[in-house]
């Protein structure tokens, strides 16, 4: 009988380097442990650079349902377009194409896979078409469609069986998001060194400018550089495919106006191309052999396939194929590309990283045994590498392209697994695969099948569990393919829906200037829910002012986030039911916007916000009550009032159904810059409530105001918000009045900004593009979420008023 075993503390896990791999690994590792009580470390350089675009499979599509990742957001970060399928242009031989989708081909038949029926059909009968022609997703691809009808939903969608086309560095950025919000604690500086415990297990990194990190496990998501995996514990790099393409010559080219929802490949006599569509661009790339070709070749072998510009700048980079002999060693753990190197062809870099950390928590170790855990772990990434690996070779050893490279290619090595594997198949007509893997039994027959490459019979079972009428039966289920394709809404509509138009300089009627105000401000029109509140204040045809503001809060920048402000006699004669069917259509709830309406009666001003953050789309609607304001201001009372309400705020999410969240902002009866001074003094001191995050948002505002009292030439406001609940406090220093520029103030806010864990380079590229408005609002302290944050309002001159 086995005896229970004492809880053993959750591991500190240290994750380095701040890529992809290395971001994507702090939120998951850090989500999963924080249930556990393990804290998550990652130590990477303050930028890093992360260029290229990225195709993926279904496996990272559902790896980001796990975190509740509002998709709509996520595409936006990522500039993202779906990827349905793949599209293979001469590549077994020139003048043939073949579709390889996402997803189920058809319906399985007593457990079968489709193709064993339509083989059987092509061979007895000769009329199957191609195998792809049964699954939904290629004839979406093949008919420009997305993944999602009209109404929203789909099988695919559903299934999450698609996968995107995403900008690398957004999606850096976005899980650097998600990994700040779920708690991470972040170390900016290059790792010098690693110290070495007693057992060969690294206990600690030394980073440039003398601090050091310790922890339990670590993780080395460094890249090729590999620094603890490779060359801090000497684990040999193993190469694989020999013959492969080893340099990648790629360019950028403008967005396709056709959005295509596919990747399309493609062979030529100096490599294999791929073109890769994202929002703002098309990534097109050429993978070459340095011992075959030379760049000059593959420069022009790519501009003749892109029909690129001669003057359209091409890099080349350097490609890398194999694997970590061994990818947990002592107590580090290598992942993405410090563990394996596949290429992009078979576009598997995400799926192998999420496949790793999945595989890594599921042999976390908790107190004895690591080494029985560690060698488990490492067998299943032995058989992934192989399978993956093999999916590579099957693209380049089915090919009879006569070209050296394409020889090359079929010459390199094919794993014995993997033979033996395709002997079976031709002689007993069935791909047998040891357990799921990445790349899937169907996965497997859209390959051969495109390639030509069928078996010589049928899987015998057939014969017992086909359905009568074979051939009308596929003729069902390819009419049913296409009509589920059909009722699916164009690729193109959905991506301008969530992008904009394609056209890279917009036409200017659509960015209107602030001069005319029935067009809204034109900044709000980036995503189609800033163009809604832009659209419903241009319908008022009032005037008003507009601001932007930037947020900064746990190393992240906001700066998608604008107030429009309206006096209430522009709402009409009737300006509480004006507002009412106003809010009604941005979504505010009924029992909300019927307490707005209310409250407007006696008040003044109406503010209507919006900001685009990681948690998507997030309306604001706030009442002002200026004219009492001003009179008890111009008063000859002294604070003996209680203080005086100011602003009443509603704040929700679309995406998220339910009460609005509501803040109130009063003003303490504070004139002065001594008294605000005095004031935010107090409540940095922690007497409010604001504790450590106090020095980090107090200083600011203190040294805003004596830059206001020396350069300005008006008087600061000041008001206080809270929220009914949560540890919202905040305060909110008005310096419109006192004419100052964001450039007077660049230096105080960039210090603050990277105060608050923002990349210093980050915070003086969004500061130097606001350079010359005019500073407003400045508003710090502590959020809904407990954190601390800055937040920085501005507006041009002109958008004074609309």
């Amino acid at each position: 009988m086995m005896r229970p075993q004492p809880e053993t503390p959750a591991p500190r896990v240290v994750v380095v380097g701040g890529g992809l791999a290395g971001w994507i690994a702090a939120a998951y590792l850090r989500r999963v442990l924080r249930r556990l009580g393990g804290p998550v470390t990652l130590v990477a350089p303050s930028s890093v650079s992360a260029t290229g675009v990225l195709a993926t499979r279904p496996g990272l599509t559902r790896f980001l349902r796990g975190f509740s990742i509002d998709e709509t957001v996520f595409m936006r970060r990522c500039g993202a377009t779906f990827r349905l399928a793949s599209r293979f242009e001469d590549w077994f031989e020139v003048g043939r194409g073949h579709w390889h989708p996402f997803g189920e081909c058809g319906p399985r038949v007593d457990g079968l896979d489709l193709f064993h029926f339509w083989l059987k059909q092509g061979l007895e009968a000769g009329d199957a078409g191609a195998y792809a022609d049964y699954a939904p997703q290629a004839r979406m691809a093949a008919a420009g469609r997305g993944p999602m009808s009209e109404a929203g939903s789909s099988t695919a969608m559903e299934a999450g069986s698609y996968g995107y086309h995403l900008d690398r560095a957004g999606l850096v950025r976005f899980f650097r998001e998600v990994a700040l919000s779920e708690g991470v604690r972040v170390v900016t500086g290059r790792v010098q060194s690693a110290e070495l415990g007693l057992l060969g297990d690294v206990a600690s990194l030394s980073i440039d400018g003398g601090g050091t990190v310790s922890g339990d496990l670590f993780i080395d998501a460094t890249g090729a550089a590999a620094f603890l995996i490779g060359e801090t514990l000497g684990e040999p790099w193993i190469d694989g495919l020999a013959g492969a393409c080893d340099r990648v010559a790629s360019l950028a080219l403008p967005p396709d106006p056709e959005r295509p929802p596919f990747t399309t490949y493609a062979g030529s006599a100096e490599g294999w191309m791929a073109r890769v569509p994202v929002a703002g661009r098309t990534e097109a790339s050429l993978a070459y052999s340095a011992t075959l070709s030379t760049p000059e070749a593959a420069e022009a072998a790519l501009r003749g396939w892109t029909g690129a510009d001669p003057a359209t700048a091409i890099g080349h980079r350097p490609l890398r194929i194999g694997r970590r002999r061994t990818p947990w060693l002592a107590n580090v753990v290598a992942i993405g590309a410090a563990a394996r190197e596949i290429g992009p062809l078979a576009g598997l870099e995400t799926d192998l990283i999420v496949s790793a950390l999945e595989a890594f928590v599921e042999h976390l170790p908790r107190g004895e045994g690591t080494p029985v855990l560690r060698r488990a772990y490492g067998a299943r990434m032995a058989a992934l590498a192989d399978e993956t690996e093999g999916a590579l070779a099957l693209h380049c050893a089915l090919g009879r392209r006569p070209e050296p490279v394409w020889a090359a290619l079929r010459a390199g090595f094919l794993p014995d697994a993997l033979a033996d594997r395709l002997d079976l198949y031709e002689i007993g007509g069935r791909i047998a695969l040891p357990e799921a893997q990445l790349f899937d039994e169907t996965d497997h027959y859209h390959l051969l099948a495109g390639a030509d490459l069928l078996p010589r019979r049928p899987f015998a079972p057939v014969d017992l569990a086909g359905p009568r009428g074979l051939g009308n039966f596929l003729a069902g289920i390819r009419a049913q393919a296409d009509q589920i394709a059909g009722a699916m809404t164009p690729h193109a509509v959905l991506m301008e829906r969530l992008h904009g138009p394609t056209e890279i300089a917009r036409p200017p009627a659509r960015l209107a200037p602030a001069t005319r105000p029935a067009t809204g401000p034109a900044s709000l029109r980036r995503t189609p829910e800033g163009a809604r509140l832009a659209d419903l204040v241009a319908a008022l045809g009032q005037p008003f002012g507009y601001e932007r503001s930037v947020k900064a809060s746990d190393g992240v920048l906001q700066t998608d986030r604008f107030l429009i402000s309206v006096h209430k006699v522009g709402l009409g004669p009737e300006p509480g039911p004006a507002l009412s069917v106003l809010a009604a259509k941005l979504g505010l709830g009924e029992a909300e916007r019927d307490e707005a309406a209310a409250l407007v009666a006696d008040a003044d001003i109406v503010h209507l916000g919006y900001e685009d953050g990681p948690s998507g789309a997030l309306y604001k609607l706030y009442v002002e009550w200026s004219a009492r304001t001003d009179a008890a201001w111009a008063s000859a009372e002294n604070g003996a009032a209680d203080p005086i309400l100011v602003h009443r705020a509603y704040k929700w999410n679309l995406q998220r159904p339910g009460p609005a969240v509501v803040t109130l902002y009063h003003w303490p009866w504070v004139r002065s810059a001594d008294e605000i001074a005095g004031r935010l003094s107090r409540i940095g001191s922690g007497q409010a409530g604001w504790g450590e995050a106090g020095p980090r948002v107090v200083g600011i505002a203190q040294a805003l105001l004596r830059l206001a009292e020396t350069h300005g030439r008006g008087t600061p406001h000041y008001l206080e918000a809270r929220e009914a609940q949560g540890p919202r406090l905040s305060y909110d220093l008005n310096l419109y009045d006192c004419h100052l520029t964001v450039g007077q103030a660049e230096s105080l806010l960039a210090t603050a900004f990277v105060d608050l864990d923002v990349p210093r380079a980050e915070a003086a590229s969004v500061l130097a593009e606001r350079r010359e408005d005019v500073l407003g609002h400045v508003a710090g302290g502590v959020g809904r979420d407990g954190r601390p944050f800055l937040t920085v309002y501005s507006r041009t001159s002109r958008d004074r008023t609309g």
